[in-house]
């Protein structure tokens, strides 16, 4: 800031004086030369820097002794009238004027006498007084010491209280920790005889606790013998992916000794077998659960590989319970196994097909498909060229998708419980305004108790946001429907019924028949199956599209390609046509 303010007023026109004898200034260094000490000037006004007390304190002593060397200890006043001249006295003669005259030299003399001593002594009384202001900084100086060595008792006293109730502290602490380490000595010494009785009883429980395995070991083999008597007489045959139905009574024997254990397949079938009022057992992967019953059945329930049963007997039963086995079997549907093709721009070379449907124009009277064909660096992929003239959609959907056929007489058939649901844009218009709205009527579906309220299960679902406009019952309402679809796999009711329905809100539905029609269309049990459901275009319209529950388990384990691979623009119908044809569902047509 020194150098900013000289500069500034420089700058702004304000003149200069010198007068270097204001400030001492340690930061010059060597360039202020002839000094006999840091504080030895005594007419510099300042001396900088001094950053503790006692040094301050001990410059401005020294400056001010050198003031007073110097001869301008006070500041200078103006200098002293001038003393008078003595004037000759005239003697006008006698006796008195010659004693006067005589008194004058003699006061002259006395005069040049004491002229010195006068001199010498204001000299020393202004010494003196130096030697006292001096003297009164050195008090000054004394008397601070004097109050900072107080302060310094002060705490000095206070610590060495604290020290002191420290110290009581620490007494007590070491007295009470004497008490401890004696209560804990005559402890000891009572802990050591109660270790040993308790050394003596713990070795005494041992030999029990040993006695008693050996005992309980004895029981589990005496238990385990009488079970392979009766096992020895019984034969058990396991029909693997099959549940039967329940038969007769439901049996829970417990094991007398020891842990049940039937945690697998054959685990189930050999308690079973050990038992002989048990003629079947259902083992379920699922929960690990056995279930044992007193009848065996030639009907069941299901194909799935989650499941095992098995028929036990005498050994004389075992051509019966074959002949029932093979009986069992020949119910068991046939479901196409899953296929898999690849989508535009993966490669085809070991599937050979091509899971993106075929593209048609807006009247389905032209069509473009996809082929699996060589390309450029030896690769093999889906490429999309004009399919032959007067080719059918329906035809061409065949190339990946698959038509499964009505099961023969005998074999199992899928269910017809049914879970129906509806998406409702609750809060949206209706488009015209002599229309009700989705709203009213899903309102009406309620209050009637019609429609999807006949199915063994329903549910309203909130319908979303449109991509691109139109009503939610046409054309672009792919992504709304997807998250539709979301909602029905968080649910998860479908997975307790066989087939599951979209029906629009603003189609008349009757459940009833549906499962008529699902009944003559002899679903294999199982089958990954949506249907095909009007002779019109590509022959799946949205106002009613129904699926197994095997066909949305396919679909919610690989809609991601769906989403990616099949367009979104258009209709959700098409969509789920497209992407379940793509994802190898297969199809039956009503």
């Amino acid at each position: 800031e020194d150098f900013y303010m000289k500069t500034c007023l420089e700058s702004i026109g304000v003149d200069t004086q010198e007068d270097f004898a204001l400030l001492h200034d340690k930061i010059c260094g060597t360039d202020c030369p002839g000094n006999d000490g840091p504080c030895s000037d005594g007419w510099v006004v300042a001396y900088h820097f001094y950053r503790d007390a006692d040094s301050w304190n001990t410059c401005h002593a020294e400056a001010v002794k050198a003031q007073t060397a110097a001869g301008h200890a006070k500041p200078s006043t103006p200098e002293a009238a001038a003393e008078p001249k003595e004037e000759a006295m005239q003697i006008t003669g006698g006796e008195d004027a010659a004693k006067v005259t005589d008194l004058l030299k003699q006061a002259a003399d006395l005069h040049d006498q004491l002229a010195p001593s006068a001199s010498k002594a204001k000299t020393m009384s202004q010494n003196a007084k130096d030697d006292i202001d001096a003297a009164t900084h050195k008090i000054h100086d004394a008397l601070q010491r004097i109050s900072i060595a107080k302060d310094n008792q002060t705490k000095a006293e206070a610590l060495a209280q604290d020290a002191a109730e420290r110290m009581d502290k620490a007494q007590g602490i070491e007295n009470s920790s004497q008490q401890i380490a004696d209560t804990a000595s005559k402890a000891k010494v009572q802990d050591v005889k109660e270790l040993d009785a308790a050394k003596e009883a713990y070795a005494k429980a041992s030999d029990a606790v040993e006695q008693a395995k050996k005992e309980i070991q004895a029981a589990i083999d005496a238990e385990d013998q009488q079970l392979s008597e009766v096992a020895s007489g019984r034969v058990c045959l396991s029909l693997p992916g099959v549940r039967m139905e329940s038969a007769g009574e439901t049996l829970s024997p417990k094991p007398i000794v020891k842990e049940l254990d039937t945690a697998t397949p054959q685990k189930c079938m050999d308690w079973c077998r050990e038992h002989a009022d048990c003629r079947q057992s259902v083992f379920s992967a699922g929960n690990k659960g056995c279930y044992l019953f007193s009848q065996m059945t030639g009907q069941p329930t299901e194909f799935k590989d989650t499941f095992n049963s098995s028929f036990c007997g005498d050994v004389s039963d075992s051509d019966d319970m074959l002949k029932v086995l093979k009986d069992v079997f020949k119910m068991k549907p046939w479901v196409p196994p899953l296929r898999q093709c690849a989508w535009a721009g993966e490669d085809c070379s070991q599937s050979k097909c091509c899971a993106n449907a075929p593209v048609p124009n807006w009247h389905f009277t032209e069509f473009k498909w996809y082929q699996c064909k060589p390309q450029a660096n030896n690769f093999q992929g889906c490429a999309l060229e004009p399919a032959p003239a007067g080719s059918d959609y329906t035809k061409l959907s065949n190339m990946v998708a698959r038509e499964v056929p009505k099961a023969p007489e005998g074999v199992l058939l899928q269910g017809t419980s049914l879970f129906c649901f509806a998406v409702v844009c609750w809060d949206r218009p209706p488009k015209e305004g002599f229309w009700d709205s989705e709203a009213a009527l899903a309102n009406n579906i309620k209050k009637t108790g019609r429609s999807i309220m006949g199915c063994e299960g329903h549910a309203f679902f909130q319908g979303g946001a449109l991509n691109g406009g139109g009503d939610a019952s046409s054309i672009n309402n792919i992504d709304s429907f997807i998250g539709a679809w979301e909602q029905v796999r968080n649910d998860g009711t479908y997975l307790k019924h066989d087939w599951t329905i979209k029906v629009d809100a603003d189609a008349v539905f009757f459940p009833e028949r549906l499962r008529a029609h699902i009944r003559d269309l002899r679903t294999p049990q199982g089958s990954r199956v949506y249907l095909r459901n009007i002779a019109f275009k590509f022959q799946f319209l949205g106002a009613l599209e129904v699926f197994t529950k095997e066909a949305l388990e396919r679909y919610f384990e690989a809609s991601d390609q769906c989403t990616k691979h099949v367009g979104h623009e258009g209709g959700e119908d098409y969509y789920m046509l497209a992407c379940m044809d793509g994802i190898g569902v297969d199809h039956q047509t009503d």
